[in-house]
């Protein structure tokens, strides 16, 4: 289908000049750094491709307790989910589906080779471990090995530099309960440790629309623990070791029975444990990252109480990257990065590695930044494939704005599971037909920004292509298929932020997006207008904010249009003491009835009070 650009401009138009935005202004950020783009710290000032950027303070006004979440708060990113917390969730960057977006936690893949097509559960990161989230959106993400999606970069909370401990709890609707202890020693002459509880129990509410009969609802039980150390520094060296550990639970309706029957009393338990060790090395010239980790998850699906399926997955990691300045105009940075995944469903057991070299050069100069980006990753399945990346950013002729411009591309190699799946004993034609081969993307992107005055915005149009996609055949049910072909996404992305007051803030953004498939048809639960409308305010001692989001073009999987909605979201806190801080918070102001995902309910209005204590 072809987008109406008069209407699409005029519609942005209408977004920006009303919008409000809860997002950071882009003149507060020009003088942090961000490390999603390049793999070291670089100034957003800088950065020709786009970012979004959630940080803590932003995280505690929006209240969510969950990645999904606080993502779609973002421009650029659209999420589903099957029913509330903990379901399964769909987080779509330009379109891009999940499992071609790098996840990644303080630096290590999450990506859960035991799920299909290695799709992060994104559902089960909780926002009160979380202290900052990166998003690199669009095909030029290829220093991570990123395909399409982009890169997502959390970093979890840790503690201040003195000795701390901080309770976070907060009661709310459909019987919400979370509580986050975080524990920290603060700088001292041993080094400095954090350890990290949060908790998250649902008791849920009836997700399918059909499930007439028991009628229950799907809850959800999170329990993660992070516990992290990092050495005193020597000589610029220093040490960081980190523990992770998730178990959760989630309730869902529509699964099967061993006969092949219907049951809506489906529960699906993950658990995941990973360790890090990184050993980090910066001076005034030069940054050497050297990292090792092991991830380990396990998923088991249960009908009426009884484990039917269940899988096993594991993700270990090596990885070296080093960055130099070289004169005053010059920034270079290579690295490795040495792979392995496997999974082990009962059925089939499989392993690979993928093993990665990578190079980016960016030169600086007083009316110019460019880079360039190379990257060669070896599969043992599908051998070398090499990926690259150009950006550039310049002043214009009209005061305070610049053009930026960026194209690369990218790659997907079958996941194991989408291979073992297919040489199964579920799969048959087509899905056998013929082994899969690796999927590859190329996009770019160009746009006007300005971060100078009190009005900030940012305008970018973007184009990218898919060529021999991957999906599972939902006609036939046959296992994992390939489409020849590109499939396509085109769009235009507008925010803007308006500094009222030194206190008060309004902005917002619209997205406009045209995701087709290989034969022109529109892709499933991608919105073709997104727009949200936010106000912020802050005096140090209250905040509060206001959002509302607009969801509209959208059709499901069999092509079926699905109806627009609205949804409103409002917080409020105050610090009572410098110990104490209450809130209350309100999702789904006007109690709209929507749904993300045909045949499943969204949540109602819920109202949620918290309070937090600093010891």
């Amino acid at each position: 289908m072809q987008t109406r650009l008069s209407h699409v401009i005029f519609r942005m138009t209408v977004g920006v000049s009303l919008a409000v935005n809860p997002i950071q202004t882009l003149a507060e950020t020009i003088e942090e750094t961000v490390i999603v783009a390049d793999r070291v710290d670089t100034s957003s000032q800088s950065l020709a491709v786009s970012v979004n950027i959630i940080d803590r303070e932003l995280m505690e006004t929006l209240g969510s307790a969950t990645l999904p979440q606080l993502l779609k708060t973002q421009v650029g990113i659209s999420t589903t989910q099957t029913g509330g917390l903990g379901a399964v969730s769909g987080i779509r960057v330009r379109g891009q589906d999940g499992f071609r977006t790098k996840v990644l936690l303080d630096g290590v893949d999450i990506s859960d080779p035991s799920s299909p097509q290695i799709g992060p559960r994104m559902e089960h990161v909780l926002s009160g471990s979380l202290d900052r989230i990166e998003v690199l959106r669009g095909t030029q993400g290829l220093l991570w090995g990123a395909d399409a999606g982009g890169v997502i970069s959390l970093t979890s909370r840790s503690g201040s530099t003195e000795a701390s401990l901080d309770i976070d709890v907060e009661r709310g609707g459909y019987g919400f309960e979370s509580e986050t202890l975080t524990a920290a020693s603060g700088e001292t002459s041993m080094g400095e440790a954090t350890l990290l509880m949060n908790k998250v129990a649902l008791d849920g509410f009836n997700a399918r629309l059909d499930d007439t009969v028991l009628a229950d609802r799907d809850g959800y039980d999170n329990d993660s623990y992070h516990l992290s150390y990092t050495s005193p520094e020597w000589q610029g060296w220093s040490a960081t070791l980190v523990a992770r550990e998730v178990d959760a639970r989630t309730d869902y309706d529509l699964c099967y029975t061993a006969a092949f029957g219907i049951s809506n009393d489906c529960t699906d338990d993950y658990k995941n444990d990973s360790q890090t060790v990184v050993i980090n090395h910066s001076n005034d010239s030069s940054q050497t990252r050297i990292s090792w980790s092991e991830s380990t998850s396990e998923r088991a699906y249960a009908t009426d109480g009884a484990v039917g399926f269940s899988t096993q997955g594991h993700n270990d990691q090596l990885t070296a990257m080093h960055s130099r300045q070289v004169g005053d105009a010059y920034r270079v940075t290579v690295g490795v990065d040495l792979d392995e995944q496997g999974y082990d469903d009962g059925f089939d057991q499989r392993s690979r590695d993928n093993n990665a070299a990578y190079a980016n050069l960016q030169r600086e100069s007083h009316d110019l930044i460019v880079s360039g980006g190379i990257r060669v990753d070896d599969n043992d399945d599908f051998g070398r494939h090499t990926s690259w990346r150009l950006t550039a950013l310049t002043p214009t002729a009209f005061d305070g704005i610049s053009a930026k411009v960026a194209v690369g591309t990218g790659f997907r190699a079958p996941s194991p599971y989408e291979i073992g799946y297919n040489t199964g004993p579920w799969a048959f034609s087509p899905a056998t037909d013929s082994p899969l081969k690796e999927e590859r993307s190329e996009g770019w992107e160009l746009g006007l920004r300005d971060v100078t005055g009190a009005v900030t915005w940012d305008l970018t149009y973007f184009n990218q292509q898919i060529t021999d996609a991957i999906i599972f055949d939902l006609v036939n049910y046959s296992g994992y298929v390939q489409i020849a072909g590109e499939s396509e996404s085109t769009g235009i992305e507008a925010q803007v932020d308006w500094q009222l007051a030194e206190r008060f803030s309004v902005g917002g953004f619209v997205s406009q997006l045209d995701a087709e498939d290989s034969q022109g048809a529109q892709l499933p639960y991608r919105p073709e207008l997104t727009m949200q409308l936010n106000a912020r305010y802050n005096d140090g001692d209250s905040r509060w904010m206001l959002l509302a989001r607009h969801t509209a073009d959208r059709v499901d999987e069999f092509g079926s249009a699905l109806s627009d909605y609205t949804v409103m979201d409002a917080t409020f806190s105050r610090k009572v003491t410098d110990s104490i801080n209450l809130s209350v918070r309100a999702e789904n102001l006007t109690n709209q009835a929507y749904t993300d995902i045909a045949g499943y309910r969204s949540p109602r209005r819920a109202l949620y009070v918290g309070i937090k204590l600093a010891i």
